[in-house]
Parts: C-alpha cells; structure tokens; sequence
C-alpha cells in the first residue's frame, strides 16, 4: 500500500483539484492499516470512486481513498457479488451476457459500482435500489467489516443510508431475478420505441439496453469529453399547492403524480423556462441539449460551479417557489 501526496483528484467536471493524500487500496488488511492511520494523524478522509457525481475543492486536507476491489463472481445462482471498483456499465454489459434482468434502463451510467447504492443511481424508471440485495462494507470509524441490507440502507430518491458515512464500500450483492420483466414504460423509451417502429413484445434486454443507450448519448454529453457530472439537480418531490403558477402556467411543467398529496416536479422543464434569465460565468455553462446538466470548459474550480449553481436555484425559487437540491456530492 501506497499513500501519496499532493496529488489530483480526478473529476468528471474537470474542477482543479488537489488532495494531501491519496491511496488505493485492495483488501481489508490494508483498510485497517488506513483506519490506523487516519486515526494516528487526525485526517479527515473521503472514499472516491471515479469522480463522476461530486464537486471537489482546490484543496482537499485529508486522503482520498480509492478502491481496487474489482472482481465480479456468482455467490449463488441468485446473487452476484461486484467488487466496488467495477466500472458501472461494464456490470451492465456482464448482466446482458449472462441473461440477467433488470440493469437495463440502467444503461451507460458512467462511475464506478460502489458510487452506485450512495446515491441510489437511477435512470429511464429504475432505481438501482431495486437491484440490490446488501453491501459490505468497512467501517472506517469503527475499524470493522459491516454487512448491510437492502432495507438498512435506507434508500430514497437518490439518497441513502451510506451517503456522508464513515463506509467504504467493497462489493454489493446484487439479486439475480429471473421472473423480472422489463420496463419500457418511461416516456422517452415509448416515444423511442414509437418512432423506430420497435414492437414491444419483441423486446429484448439486449434491444432495451440499446434503445436508452442511444436516448442517453443524444441527451447526455460523454463526460471525457464535455466536462459534466450528470443531472445536477434532483427532480424536487413536493406538495403541489406550493408551486407557483403565476409566471408560467402548471401545463409549461413537467409533472408526474405520486400519491395524493406529493408530485414530482421536472426540474429540467423548470430551468429550460429560466434559462435566459441567468446571469453567464466565464467557466461554466448549462448543456445545449439537457439544461439539468452543467458543463464547464475545463478552467473552473468549486467555487464558480457553486455560485453558477446558486444563480439558477435562486431563479427556479423566485419564479417556482421551488427549491431545487444539488445531486452531485458537494467536497469541502
């Protein structure tokens, strides 16, 4: 095991960054030899995967720890193990060799497996937490393996129970559910299928992962290639009553029903109405082609995404009374 210094931290957004420490580790010996020394020097610590879905600082004065658990093997035939190092679509892509439903709509994701259950990744009508049977992980406070189920992590609306924690993730434990049937009920997958003339009872896993392959690469830009890190706002879960209607009427949103009281605002829709109304910055830019998405030009740090950030949620509150929450994690 290696610790170095000074050393960047990788990020999709392309931010300047640098962390005091870094090191990558590969089995549990070598997570209690961190625990040690986190502890010995009073460090403060940040578990990264890919860095597809955060906000780093300029600096960061602590250690960085990285994951080279990265190993995919059957517990039985009902539970796959995928160590937390394992690029997310390449998981998909064994599902689809292996005749394994269910990652589908999930689809071209970009990051790492182990980023997956912290944010309860989702995408085209599924939430990896459907898939998910537990997590083992290490305690990086308690010095300590922890198995967690499926319900102990708590999931929600890209949230859960393992996001701002003390855990290390080191493999998940996916169920293998061969009754699953697939979901081609979300909009733009219909409006897809409708288009290209696509029956859906000739539906394949397979024709299904193409299909929001396709959607997401003529939405979303290639983060290797535009800096991005995906949807920056949640989609905010709300009472209805609250929204203002008085400057653009309820039929100019996007809005999904969820029981009698909440409803699902589309928070693209709410910035596509905005847009015009935000003041530029020199680094940072709403995508052409998807105003969830922020781009930078590869020369902005924290704080000008922040503050580019903080110009649209004042604009969505001020005409929407909607607060719009960030979804990529925030480092300070």
């Amino acid at each position: 095991m290696i610790i170095e210094s000074n050393q960047p931290i990788l990020n999709s957004l392309k931010l300047c960054s640098i962390a005091k420490e870094s090191v990558v580790v590969k089995n549990t010996d070598e997570l209690h030899e961190i625990y040690k020394h986190i502890k010995n020097n009073n460090l403060r610590y940040l578990v990264l995967g890919e860095g597809t879905n955060i906000i780093p600082p300029e600096f960061f004065d602590g250690i960085i720890i990285k994951s080279n658990f990265n190993s995919i093997s059957f517990k039985s035939p009902k539970i796959i193990n995928v160590g937390s190092a394992v690029n997310w679509d390449d998981l998909v892509q064994f599902t689809l060799q292996n005749s394994i439903k269910g990652f589908e709509n999930l689809s071209l994701i970009p990051g790492s497996v182990g980023a997956s259950p912290i944010q309860n990744i989702g995408a085209y009508g599924a939430d990896v937490s459907s898939l998910i049977d537990s997590v083992e992980c290490f305690d990086l406070k308690k010095n300590k393996l922890i198995h967690l189920t499926n319900t102990e992590c708590d999931f929600s609306y890209r949230s859960s129970a393992l996001k701002n924690s003390s855990l290390f993730i080191q493999s998940i434990n996916f169920r293998v559910d061969e009754s699953r049937v697939l979901n081609s009920e979300y909009k733009s997958i219909k409006a897809y299928m409708s288009s290209n003339d696509i029956d859906v009872n000739q539906l394949t896993s397979d024709s299904l992962s193409k299909i929001v392959t396709d959607i997401r690469k003529s939405v979303l830009p290639n983060h290797n290639k535009i800096f991005n890190a995906g949807s920056f706002f949640k989609n905010p879960v709300i009472n209805k009553d609250i929204i203002n209607f008085h400057v653009h009427k309820e039929s100019e949103l996007v809005i999904w029903d969820i029981d009698n009281n909440l409803v699902k605002v589309g928070a693209a829709r709410l910035i596509e109405l905005i847009k015009d109304e935000i003041p530029p910055s020199e680094n940072v830019f709403l995508y052409h082609k998807h105003a969830l998405v922020l781009v930078t030009n590869g020369k902005a740090n924290q704080s000008e995404v922040l503050l580019y950030a903080k110009s649209i949620q004042d604009k969505v509150q001020t005409t929407f009374n909607i607060k719009l929450d960030i979804e990529p994690n925030i480092i300070y």
